[in-house]
């Protein structure tokens, strides 16, 4: 199956994530901050990232323009989590069209495993 990033700084999601997918049959490997999802991420190659917004050390908006920067960010899509569906600058970064999708706190896992599943069926049919 795929392989899949998780960064969160909520020790809870990343396990709750991870049990879920690999459960599912995916390789999942998890960040606790967004500076050790972008080290992680330049280490390895990952099919899809998940991302929170506001972490330590690395914010969300970081995160993702890194990982979309990259020679990888191309064919890597990103699910944004965000506790504030309202956060005055998701609008405006939105329009970027940096990140792929996005979910509000609290969420519903299949709702993301059906995120996921379209994003990785849509990348894989780019090419």
């Amino acid at each position: 199956m795929s392989r899949l990033l998780i960064i969160d700084d909520d020790p809870l999601i990343c396990q709750m994530c991870s049990a879920y997918f690999s459960s599912k049959g995916h390789q999942v490997v998890t960040a606790k901050d967004g500076k050790d999802g972008l080290d992680k991420f330049s280490r390895h190659d990952f099919d899809l990232v998940v991302t929170d917004l506001m972490m330590p050390r690395r914010h969300g908006y970081e995160v993702i323009d890194a990982i979309k920067l990259s020679n990888k960010g191309e064919t890597t899509p990103i699910v944004l989590l965000t506790a504030d569906a309202h956060e005055p600058d998701l609008e405006a970064y939105n329009r970027r069209k940096f990140q792929d999708d996005t979910l509000t706190k609290p969420f519903d896992i299949p709702m993301l495993e059906h995120k996921i599943s379209d994003l990785l069926r849509e990348f894989a049919d780019r090419g």
